[in-house]
């Protein structure tokens, strides 16, 4: 979720590289509000990919395994994808033309702002609605395999809780580098405000 055109930019700003409060050339800032408008657009088609690919394969778990908490963890998780896929919708900012045309440093920066709510609060709409159905999913594989107690279930489970906390810090870490974003606009609108 966190692939934007400006990553080489912002990592430059994260790493202290740029002075965090430099301002944005309004030409600047209408190239970037394109470009970023075209990186969310390319996420969220990747995003509902992913999500038609969840489902497919849990779908498909269901119809195999006999195990039922592996039916019921498969059900789970392809109602958590929907729900992600929901919110994603309902969070993401959208392009508004008119907006744009008004004022194209308060439309960019309100969609910054939407991204950035959006990436620092992942855990809990991205992440949280999978892990129900992951748990009962995982059960129901160790109560099938029998290894429910065993060092090896430790380690799928563990795996899982690293890839997750993998993806929370690396949107938590987005979201820090779209308000360093937000700062430049503001100092940026600042500055003409008082010419």
């Amino acid at each position: 979720m966190t692939d934007f055109p400006e990553d080489k930019e912002l990592h430059a700003l994260w790493h202290g590289s740029q002075p965090a409060f430099e301002p944005l050339a309004l030409d600047e800032i209408k190239r970037q509000a394109g470009r970023f408008g075209d990186a969310i657009r390319r996420r969220n088609r990747r995003e509902y990919i992913a999500t038609a690919l969840v489902v497919a394969v849990f779908a498909l778990y269901t119809a195999i395994f006999t195990e039922p908490l592996i039916k019921i963890g498969s059900l789970l998780v392809i109602a958590g994808a929907l729900v992600v896929a929901w919110q994603l919708v309902r969070r993401t900012s959208r392009p508004d033309p008119d907006a744009e045309a008004e004022d194209i440093s308060g439309y960019y920066r309100a969609r910054l702002v939407r991204e950035e709510h959006m990436l620092a609060r992942v855990g809990r709409w991205y992440l949280a609605p999978f892990i129900p159905g992951l748990l009962v999913f995982l059960l129901g594989q160790a109560k099938a395999s029998g290894m429910g107690g065993s060092l090896v279930f430790l380690l799928v489970v563990s795996f899982q809780l690293l890839v997750f906390g993998g993806v929370w810090m690396l949107n938590r870490r987005a979201a820090a580098m779209l308000r360093a974003r937000i700062a430049r606009i503001d100092r940026a609108r600042t500055i003409e405000g008082n010419r």
